[in-house]
């Protein structure tokens, strides 16, 4: 007869022996690692192609490994060396998912990026952590421990469930097409909506909930709000929400004259952006300075067709082709397409009062410097002649450095390149190498940076634009500077010379010729503009709350 045993012949927790309620419990692990794996698995063709082998490769061989691991456990195989080997995987992918997510990977195609989290990644990343737990518990696991497997299979039954909706929801539409968060790219590749009713009543909801929040609509003046939604412009997600869902219905009740056949005049303004597309400053010049002289026929006409350019680019804003040397939204040489720039909803009431008191700051700073005489006494020295669109720039250079403040802008902006010439706006310049634009700037997210590379300077500032060649730089006296560490934001903060295209635009459509002609001649506040009063520059309706009033841009 053989001996009772004791508790002393039970096996250890590491002599390589299961359990019986550790292989019950490798149950509900297998559901746990193979639904991870499984979202892996299916997120590799949206990693690939990314300018990077290593997140394709990555999802796939932690996926399979996932996987495999997930079999063996459902045919209750293995020992407890394995349950180490699963919570070692599981805590290994869970890490780097954690790092990707606080500082940004240092490898990959999103290097350096702190990317948002999404519903799909979240689940996985659920689904790790408690796959962590279950592996830990069944590794230590007494012989006695005694679970069934009914348990078990009900609760893996259960994660695969929740693997599936993660993989089927919205947000893996959205990280399919792009749709990360990582600043400046969320802008370049928007949402993937579709035009179905679902998708325009969802669409609706989303902007009907930002607006009974937000509390920004005075930052602009009221144009800019209407050009916008005639253009198709995201003024919710800063061009990350694809605006055709609900505007593409509205296009032809813009496209102008002619029933839709277009005119002399549209053709004259449809060259003009096309032309300002290149990149080149003179450009994006020549497209304002034809806006103001435009018929309004014909510029409600180009309205219309932007509008359906807008849209056929996926809802966001159509960027040109400056070249591999611009900087992101560097369009048109003036940092953002022809029209009004995209503008991410403001709906944090602190928020709007910080930027409403930073605005006011650079508005008391600009008006304190009223004409560039004044600029100039203040240590100001003039870097470019008058360009339509951004104005002569005069720059303070022992301001130049790689830090933001909001009283000290680098560079003041006037309608002329005399000494009386009067002040329109602000110009924030920061050294920072590299691609990815500054963070630092204004409360919110919508004072985007841009680059000027390839100007034509001199001891006399920038005689050339960046089209012009090294040759013609040369004959002009001046050499081709990179400038590809300079980044370069507007602020539009004179009282009369808001621009309808954004606070924060690249460039203003009233700065026109007209307005250089009269410089020194006329009363300020971009009074001479031929194209200013097309325009209503009064603040943005208001928003409800008093805070949010008192947050409108009015300086109360």
């Amino acid at each position: 007869m053989e001996p009772e045993q004791t508790p002393q012949d039970v096996p250890s927790a590491g002599d390589g022996h299961w359990s019986e309620g550790a292989s019950d419990l490798g149950i509900l692990l297998a559901g746990l690692t193979g639904g991870a794996g499984l979202i892996h698995l299916v997120m590799v063709p949206e990693h690939a192609g990314g300018g990077s082998w290593i997140d394709p490769v990555g999802f796939a061989v932690v996926g399979w490994l996932q996987i495999a691991l997930a079999v063996v456990f459902l045919l209750r195989r293995g020992g407890r060396a394995l349950a180490v080997t699963a919570a070692v995987l599981n805590a290994a992918a869970l890490g780097v998912w954690i790092w990707a997510r606080t500082v940004g990977l240092p490898f990959g195609s999103h290097a350096g990026i702190v990317e948002e989290v999404g519903l799909v990644d979240g689940v996985c990343a659920g689904l790790e952590a408690t796959a962590v737990v279950v592996a830990v518990v069944m590794a230590v696991a007494p012989r006695r421990l005694r679970i069934g497997l009914l348990v078990p299979s009900i609760a893996a039954v259960a994660v695969l469930g929740l693997a599936t909706v993660g993989i089927t929801s919205p947000g893996t539409a959205e990280h399919a097409a792009g749709g990360h968060s990582h600043g400046d790219e969320a802008a370049a590749a928007g949402h993937s909506h579709g035009t179905t009713a679902v998708d325009a009543a969802t669409h609706d909801d989303q902007m009907s909930t930002i607006d009974a929040a937000r509390c920004d609509l005075g930052f602009n003046p009221k144009s800019y709000w209407t050009e916008a939604a005639a253009l198709g412009v995201d003024t919710y997600g800063g061009g990350s929400m694809d605006m055709s869902v609900t505007t593409a219905g509205d296009i032809t009740d813009v496209v102008g004259a002619d029933e839709g056949r277009g005119s002399a005049g549209l053709d004259k303004l449809v060259a003009a952006t096309s032309k300002a597309d290149s990149g080149a400053e003179a450009d994006a010049a020549g497209l304002v300075v034809a806006l103001a002289q435009a018929e309004d026929d014909d510029y409600k006409a180009w309205r219309g067709w932007m509008a359906q350019r807008t849209a056929a680019a996926g809802g966001g804003h159509a960027h040109g082709s400056s070249g591999a040397a611009a900087a992101p939204d560097d369009n048109g040489g003036h940092g953002g397409h022809a029209g009004p720039t995209p503008w991410k909803a403001i709906v944090d009431q602190d928020q709007c009062v910080a930027l409403a008191q930073e605005l006011d700051v650079a508005r008391k700073t600009a008006l304190a410097l009223p004409t560039a005489a004044d600029a100039m006494a203040a240590g100001y020295v003039r870097v470019t002649g008058y360009v339509p669109g951004i104005a002569a720039h005069y720059m303070k250079f022992p301001y130049v450095d790689g830090e933001f403040h909001v009283d000290q802008p680098e560079m003041v902006l006037y309608d002329g390149g005399g000494p009386e010439a009067r002040v329109v706006g602000l110009s924030y310049y920061l050294i920072q190498p590299g691609e990815a634009e500054p963070t630092q700037g204004f409360t919110g997210d919508n004072d985007h940076y841009h680059r000027h590379v390839g100007l034509c300077t001199s001891r006399a500032g920038v005689v050339g634009d960046s089209s012009t060649t090294e040759e013609e730089c040369a004959e002009l006296g001046g050499v081709k500077a990179n400038g590809s560490a300079g980044w370069m934001s507007h602020a539009w903060v004179v009282p009369g010379c808001e621009s309808p295209w954004g606070v924060f635009s690249g460039a203003s459509p009233i700065l026109d010729r007209a307005l250089s002609d009269a410089s020194g001649q006329n009363d300020g506040a971009c009074s001479a503009s031929s194209g200013r009063d097309r325009y209503d520059l009064s603040p943005g309706g208001k928003a409800t709350g008093d805070s949010g009033e008192r947050a409108e841009g009015d300086g109360g």
